[in-house]
């Protein structure tokens, strides 16, 4: 009896290391991800792809 007692605390204790392992690591991914997307949109259009710069204000061609 003492042994199947002490068998289960120790699966339990695996499952919860595991449990917090796992919740860090979701964590971690998640972090990560925002950090990603905040890079991604604070970066400005590239010229090189052909798209106009939005952000900076051109002369307009000029007229005939």
């Amino acid at each position: 009896m003492k042994a199947t007692k002490s068998r289960l605390i120790i699966l339990l204790a695996v499952v919860g290391a595991c449990a917090l392992l796992y919740a860090g690591w979701r964590y971690y991914q998640e972090q990560i991800a925002q950090e990603q997307q905040r890079n991604f949109f604070a970066a400005p259009a590239s010229s090189a792809s052909g798209a106009p710069d939005a952000f900076r204000s051109a002369a307009p061609p000029p007229q005939p």
